[in-house]
């Protein structure tokens, strides 16, 4: 009999050490997977206004189609650092800012996204095969394409494809706590079990003296 609960209490003491592995495991496994997959960007400043505000927390996908007016994820060499801005011109477009108005390829482009009236100075561009002309949505208080030149395709580190703040309410306040949880469960996963490596067998070891009391 004493056996047989042994041998049930092993088992129950098996399934939660496994469930509470799993869920550990998947945790981290899924924390990987979003930060590998897709990218994190926290919005610093106004040039997304009208888009994005300030402190806004945006997700990306890597590796994803880019189209025109999409809005992506870039680390910039002149600038030393990653912005977001919105894809206007794509690779082989010319691309002409006159009197304030856009041209792509000779057409004019409506822009109903943008913060207020662009004030810039003209220019004209031709992109070339794996370049991308980008700018911000409140495009006079935005340091972009007009400064710092085309984009090379390499330099695109994602599609933004959510806002968390404003889609689900997450801000970096919550990403912080998110890390911290899962830092101090890994920390507990690993106390629990150096401890129960070093004291289940001297508790078991007990228990076995104590039986073999009571059975002399």
């Amino acid at each position: 009999m004493d056996d047989k609960e042994n041998t049930t209490q092993k088992t129950k003491d098996f399934s939660l050490k496994d469930i509470f592995q799993f869920i550990f495991l998947l945790a981290i496994i899924f924390l990987i997977i979003f930060i590998r997959q897709m990218p994190l960007f926290t919005v610093d400043g106004h040039s997304m206004d009208k888009t994005y505000t300030n402190g806004d927390l945006l997700a990306g996908k890597k590796n994803a189609p880019i189209h025109r007016k999409d809005i992506l994820i870039i680390y910039s060499d002149v600038l030393s650092e990653r912005i977001v801005k919105r894809c206007i011109g794509m690779p082989g477009d010319k691309l002409e800012i006159k009197d304030n108005v856009l041209y792509i390829n000779g057409n004019v482009i409506k822009e109903n996204y943008i913060a207020e009236p662009m004030r810039t100075d003209d220019m004209s561009v031709t992109l070339k095969d794996n370049e991308y002309f980008v700018m911000g949505d409140n495009r006079n208080k935005s340091t972009d394409s007009r400064e710092i030149g085309p984009i090379p395709k390499d330099k695109i580190q994602a599609r933004v494809t959510h806002n968390l703040t404003k889609e689900y309410h997450i801000t970096t306040v919550h990403l912080k706590w998110f890390k911290r949880i899962v830092i101090i469960c890994a920390a507990c996963y690993i106390i629990i079990t150096i401890l129960g490596s070093f004291l289940l067998p001297l508790f078991h070891h007990n228990e076995e003296e104590t039986g073999d009391h009571q059975s002399s």
